[in-house]
């Protein structure tokens, strides 16, 4: 830990508890204080549980703000929307990310022991075994019965559905209420398909965000939320299928709602992937030359080699009823011919086909808010296999995760597909730069150059990293992006944050030569960079051995990687924790920062104001430390919630004291996610 960076005097920590309450540079907001949003949510019947005091809230993306605001300047909105999700337990495998946690080109992470390598092989904790089993069977599940269905969410359930049905883990917000997506009325599903499903099944789908874009110039006009929604289940006479697991959309807060459908015109898109191909919204701006609205994400275009057992999850942790259930290859491969067929019946009435899994490109819609109609377009021209030609198991994948309009350019940001050395397929940040023959007013396919980023890719026993992605871009064509160590270094598999300068063709990571809060060996994910270059994310505050040790706790830190920022204490090249810039130095109330400690910021707009989720504990921490206790570590007392983050003009920054011993935390007495709270998500987006 930072102990000469967190540490106070006792004189200081004195003055600091009687500090003007107001002194702080960011105002926690909680966002649905009424609970209204709530009480909607726990409403629903989930498998006959309560879900009361259950449900936790995440923060994923702010409304951008119109120009000329600062609210660092006085010039603030008197609110700024804020875009979120729900969850009553663990993911499994997050309902946002085209592969399992980024880096699975394999694409065969689906049970507990795959899960549970995927662990000990890339985070290294000595809890492994639980951490797979709490993906897999649910928050809360029932470590002498793991089968008995007392946990929350997780993969198994998705998987059971097709027996079982399901009821939905994950509600999209906005502003806390929980808000219908396409997903959730049947006529918004291809006709051609929907009779071979059967009928819609209510509450049984999971509808996630990635953020809000405004159509008009200086964002004056109508708002519009994007992300990613799981398909609804359907009951036929065979089950309940699901028509895709992942599927992008746009919509306005009034009766606008878009899917964003896979290709249908491709060299290489196949049936299988137009029937059930997966897609996502991660980024989106307005088209600078008309009314329409473009939207960047990745689609899939066929499928990945299915002819594969390890495709699918092992029986001895599929059951229903505590019975095996064994699920057969030969099934799942012959879901393509299925499709070629036109045997959708046979198709949806199969459970191996709801294993399919794809291969992804980065696209491009052209969305138009008067008419609906949403045009998927491939940014730019592959030039790799759909399959690995030395291990056809490992798929092409790639992603558009931002869209930013640059000098007059529409620069894009992502992932792509390297195959390093001609010898295996991995993923790499990629920025794509529009060719001077791009049309903005006739998109066609392949417009974009791509170029990959950041830090290289060895191979054999010399590779470093195991993935890299590019996760903002900003009007000064400066990218953040992070890359995941291959191996363990500092006692830990390091994602390491990284900004690029495109206009410059360089990068430098975030570290401890750039600030002492990014300290060697540290963990991070920069989320968002607004065109202040004011860079946002989650950070490691603590250093403990992660190989063969625990989690490390991690908190949201804002970098100012630019100037100087008037009305604050924020000087160019300064990095904070927010726990230190909500601090005000009182130690109890109700709703008081100190009721507050910020896991993760998740976006940023020009004005300053931040999306962000917390950990919240009624009435005050025990302490102003950035570690303390909840109640003494009374058991739930806390809860992850969804939070913004105001400017406080001219406020003072109160670096929080440190701890002088060892605080012993019981696990139990944190939130559902606290201990790993927000390390399945990958955050979103804004534009």
């Amino acid at each position: 830990m930072r102990q000469n960076m967190l540490k106070l005097s006792t004189l200081a920590i004195l003055i600091a508890g009687v500090t003007n309450a107001n002194a702080a540079v960011y105002k926690i907001v909680e966002v649905d204080e009424t609970g209204s949003g709530l009480s909607a949510i726990d409403s629903i019947n989930y498998y006959g549980k309560n879900t009361s005091g259950r449900t936790e809230t995440y923060a994923q993306a702010i409304q951008q703000s119109k120009d000329g605001e600062d609210c660092f300047a006085g010039t603030c909105a008197a609110d700024y929307k804020t875009v979120g999700e729900s969850r009553f337990g663990n993911a499994g495998l997050e309902y946002r990310d085209e592969v399992a946690f980024i880096y699975d080109n394999l694409q065969e992470i689906n049970d507990v022991s795959t899960l549970e390598s995927y662990c000990k092989n890339n985070l290294g904790f000595n809890t492994c075994d639980t951490w797979a089993e709490s993906r897999y069977f649910g928050t809360g599940f029932n470590t002498e019965d793991n089968h008995d269905g007392s946990g929350y969410a997780g993969l198994l359930r998705e998987q059971q559905a097709f027996r079982l049905g399901y009821t939905r883990n994950s509600f999209l917000l906005v502003e806390g209420q929980p808000t219908p997506t396409f997903a959730e009325d049947s006529a918004k599903y291809d006709q051609s398909i929907t009779g071979a499903l059967g009928s819609i099944q209510s509450n049984s789908m999971n509808s996630v965000p990635n953020g809000i874009v405004n159509d008009a110039d200086g964002g004056t006009g109508t708002d519009y939320v994007y992300g990613v929604t799981s398909g609804a289940y359907f009951k036929n006479g065979s089950g309940y299928p699901r028509p895709f697991t992942k599927r992008g959309f746009i919509q306005d807060e009034a009766s606008l709602k878009v899917a964003l459908n896979p290709p249908a015109v491709d060299a290489e898109a196949t049936k299988l992937a137009q029937a059930m191909g997966t897609t996502t919204a991660w980024g989106a701006i307005k088209n600078p030359n008309n009314t329409n609205l473009l939207v960047v994400g990745s689609a899939s275009f066929t499928e990945s080699y299915l002819d594969d057992s390890n495709r699918l999850p092992s029986s001895s942790d599929l059951r229903i009823n505590d019975v095996k259930q064994s699920l057969s290859t030969s099934n799942l491969n012959n879901c393509s011919k299925q499709a070629n067929d036109g045997d959708l019946n046979g198709l949806f009435g199969t459970w191996e086909c709801q294993f399919t899994i794809f291969a992804n490109d980065a696209y491009l819609w052209n969305v138009n808010p008067a008419d609906g109609s949403a045009t998927p377009i491939r940014i730019t021209a592959r030039t790799l296999d759909p399959r690995d030609p030395d291990e056809k198991r490992r798929s092409y994948q790639a992603s558009a995760r931002a869209i930013e309009n640059v000098n007059d350019k529409l620069m894009i940001v992502g992932t792509s597909t390297e195959r390093v050395s001609n010898d295996y397929y991995v993923q790499r940040a990629a920025v794509y730069t529009p060719k001077t023959t791009l049309d903005l007013n006739d998109i066609k396919a392949d417009q974009w150059t791509k170029k990959l980023i950041g830090p290289e890719f060895k191979d054999g026993d010399k590779r470093q990293y195991a993935y890299s992605v590019a996760t903002d871009i900003n009007t000064k064509d400066q990218v953040t992006g992070v890359a995941k160590l291959y191996r363990s270094e500092s006692r830990t598999y390091t994602e390491r944050m990284f900004i690029y300068d495109n206009t410059k063709g360089s990068y430098k990571f975030l570290d401890a030569g750039v600030n002492p809060i990014f300290f060697d060996g540290s963990n991070g994910y920069a989320a968002a960079i607004n065109n202040n270059n004011v860079v946002v994310g989650k950070l490691d505050s603590e250093n403990a051995n992660q190989v063969d040790g625990r989690q490390r706790r991690q908190r949201g830190f804002l970098y100012n990687a630019g100037t100087d920022i008037a009305g604050s204490p924020l000087k160019a090249g300064g990095a904070w924790f927010l726990d230190d810039l909500t601090n005000d130095g009182v130690t109890s109330g109700n709703k008081v920062a100190n009721s507050y400690r910020i896991a993760e910021i998740s976006d940023i707009n020009d004005a300053g104001v931040m999306s962000a989720t917390a950990l919240y504990c009624e009435g005050g921490y025990d302490k102003l430390t950035q570690e303390s206790t909840c109640k003494g570590g009374e058991k739930n007392s806390e809860h992850v919630v969804a939070v913004k983050l105001v400017p406080i003009q001219n406020g003072d920054i109160q670096t929080r004291p440190a701890e002088e011993t060892e605080i012993k935390r019981n696990g139990a007495s944190l939130g559902m996610f606290a201990l790993t709270l927000l390390g399945f998500i990958g955050f979103r987006r804004r534009k």
